[in-house]
This record gives C-alpha cells, sequence and structure tokens, in this order.
C-alpha cells in the first residue's frame, strides 16, 4: 500500500472513531440530564424538611343563602305607551307656533295656530242667523199659545231654528279646526315648522309621546306558553344605561302561538316616571315566573374542565375538590344545587395551584366578592 493511501485510511478511521465517541458522549449526556430532572422531580414531590408539604395561601368564603329567579331572557324593543304624529285636520296657512322640540306639553295644550279669519266670519254670520231663528221661534209659540198661528208656521219656525244650531255647530267645529293642541300630556319630538308654513292634512307638526309608561314587546318560545300571564314581573336591561336595572309587569298575551316561528307574543309594561326610556330602544329582557332561595357562591370559585364543574373547600388545614351542579345567577353570584353545605368554607382565591389534599394557609384579608 502506497503511503498516500496508507494516509487517507488512517483518516477516514480517525474520521470514524471520532463520530462515535461524539454519539456516545451526547447519549451519556441525555442520559445524565434525564436522570437529573427525574431526581428535581421527585425532590419536589417529597416532603419538605419536617415531614411536611408547604401550604399553600388561599382566600375562603362561605356560601349564603340568597333569592334567585325561575326565568327566560329575550329581546325585545320599547315603545311609548302612546304615540301620535300631530297634524292639523285642515289646509291653511300657519299663524303661530306655540312650542319648540323636545317641549313637554299638557293635553289640550296649544301646539300651532292656522288662520282662522273666515272661519271666524262664518261662526259670528251662524250665531246672528241662530239668534234671528231663536227670537222668531219665541214669537211664533207666544202666538200659538193664543191659538193665533198656525201649527204649520210653528213647526217651520223650530225647523229653521235647528238648522241654526246646526250651522253654529258646524262653524265652531270649523274654527276649531285651525288650532291644533295636544290629544294628551306627553313629550314632543323636532318641531320642524314655522309661521307662514302653509300645512295640509299629511304634513306632520310634531310626534307626541306618552313617556310616563313604556311598553316592551318580545316573542317567547311555544314551550312557555301556560305559564306566562298578565301580571308577571318583567326585568330588562337597554344598552343606553349598562349599569341599571328596570322592571314591569305582563300586560298581555297573544291569545294564538304564530305557527311559522312556534312562538307568541308578549307585551310589558314600565313605569318611566324619570323619562329614561324612549321608542325604538333595544331592551334584553327577563319574564320572572317565580323566586326561590338557594346556596350562592362567587364565580370565582367555581372551576370548570370540560363538562365537569368543581370546587375546592378548606377542612383541618387541607384542600378537598368537590364536584358541584349549577344553578341560576343573581349578579356575581351562583347557585349550587348539590356539592356543598351551608357552612362549608369555600376556596375563591389560589385554587389554581392546588389538588384535592393539598395543606393550605388561609388568608384571612381575602375579600368575599358578592357576600358582603
Amino acid at each position: 500500500m502506497s503511503g498516500a493511501k496508507r494516509s487517507w485510511a488512517v483518516g477516514k478511521f480517525a474520521r470514524i472513531l471520532g463520530g462515535t465517541c461524539l454519539v456516545a458522549a451526547f447519549a451519556a449526556a441525555g442520559l445524565f440530564g434525564t436522570e437529573y430532572l427525574l431526581s428535581s422531580e421527585s425532590a419536589a414531590n417529597q416532603p419538605q424538611q419536617g415531614g411536611q408539604q408547604q401550604a399553600t395561601r388561599v382566600g375562603v368564603s362561605e356560601p349564603t343563602r340568597r333569592e334567585f329567579a325561575t326565568e327566560v331572557s329575550a329581546v325585545g324593543t320599547i315603545m311609548p305607551v302612546r304615540q301620535v304624529d300631530i297634524a292639523s285636520s285642515v289646509e291653511g296657512r300657519v299663524t303661530e307656533v306655540a312650542v319648540s322640540s323636545g317641549a313637554e306639553v299638557e293635553q289640550g295644550e296649544l301646539l300651532a295656530q292656522l288662520d282662522a279669519r273666515a272661519e271666524r266670519a262664518a261662526l259670528r254670520s251662524a250665531e246672528a242667523t241662530l239668534s234671528e231663528a231663536e227670537q222668531n221661534l219665541a214669537r211664533i209659540e207666544l202666538l200659538n199659545e193664543s191659538n193665533t198661528a198656525a201649527e204649520q208656521r210653528l213647526e217651520q219656525a223650530r225647523a229653521t231654528f235647528a238648522r241654526a244650531e246646526g250651522d253654529v255647530m258646524a262653524a265652531r267645529a270649523a274654527l276649531e279646526d285651525r288650532t291644533v293642541t295636544a290629544p294628551f300630556a306627553g313629550t314632543l319630538g323636532f318641531v320642524d315648522l314655522d309661521a307662514g308654513a302653509y300645512v295640509t292634512p299629511s304634513t306632520t307638526i310634531a310626534r307626541l309621546s306618552d313617556l310616563s309608561v313604556v311598553q316592551v314587546d318580545l316573542s317567547l318560545p311555544e314551550r312557555y306558553f301556560e305559564q306566562v300571564s298578565p301580571g308577571q314581573r318583567v326585568e330588562l336591561t337597554v344598552p343606553a344605561y349598562p349599569d341599571a336595572g328596570f322592571s314591569g309587569t305582563v300586560t298581555v298575551r297573544d291569545s294564538a302561538v304564530a305557527a311559522g316561528s312556534r312562538s307568541f307574543d308578549v307585551r310589558a309594561e314600565i313605569s318611566n316616571a324619570d323619562r329614561r326610556l324612549v321608542g325604538g330602544m333595544f331592551a334584553q329582557t327577563r319574564v320572572v315566573f317565580g323566586t326561590y332561595d338557594g346556596l350562592a357562591v362567587p364565580d370565582d370559585a367555581i372551576i370548570s374542565e370540560g363538562a365537569r364543574t368543581f370546587v375546592y373547600t378548606v377542612s383541618d388545614g387541607q384542600a378537598a375538590r368537590q364536584t358541584v351542579s349549577l344553578g341560576g345567577s343573581a349578579g356575581s353570584l351562583t347557585e349550587v344545587t348539590e356539592g356543598i353545605e351551608e357552612g362549608d368554607r369555600i376556596v375563591v382565591t389560589g385554587w389554581d395551584n392546588l389538588r384535592d389534599g393539598a395543606p393550605v394557609e388561609v388568608a384571612e384579608n381575602v375579600a368575599r366578592e358578592g357576600l358582603e
């Protein structure tokens, strides 16, 4: 073998030997690392000095009795209990606009006045004719008592008087039609009308809404038909006042279920003395069928894992994992129907570091949210 070939073989052998050593070194390092991790985990799981695992600090709270409701939720639309678009029953030129946009008006208050000169003249003429007919009738009746007037003349005088009365009533009605007043007390919308404008019966002078009471219309599924009746409580919230709640009562339940949607309509009325609710508002409603007392815990204490729900209780310095069944809700509290009892100490904070049977140390200064 030549010197060049011998050098190449030696180099190849050295490379193979070096690679084998490197692989062996990595394998040894991996084995050492695995043993180190296992030993570290084992050491972490071993009791600390004194034979006890370090206790986890937690905040606890006791469940309390709260009022819950059986209910159904639905969306609805708020409308004034009364609302009309004000318009004149006759056409004519406006001589006076007596109100402004957004004004509060009383029943019978003047809103707008139309030119009524011709109607006033017609009324005066009709009243004069009535006065003449009345005097003529009185004279003929006097003559009839002395048998000097024919019965036919008396009947004619009575008919003339009646027609004159009718003409006066018609003239007064025509004059009243020139005056636009509020049909009921309420709040006006926009009044886009000025003196001098010419209006017809199709011209809207303003929208008048009675906001002292509002109503909300909603639809409920067919299965609740028998449970809904007038007088039941309805609670609602609106986006305009997210932190406020409003309540009222059911006034009407529809007499039938809609075949297409398999739902029925419900109308409720809500007192609105402060005029906060207005027509067209979106409302999230709850129809309350009844109330009952239940055992409540803060929402922060409830842990969900898939279909399972549980809480941790504390007894004799140890945490115990308790599977629970939930019911309704009341603000930041949730009803627990099974799994805990009154007097149990429920973990509210710190449960994310707990396991069943772990030692715990109760931190007394943790706030009991929702139970104060």
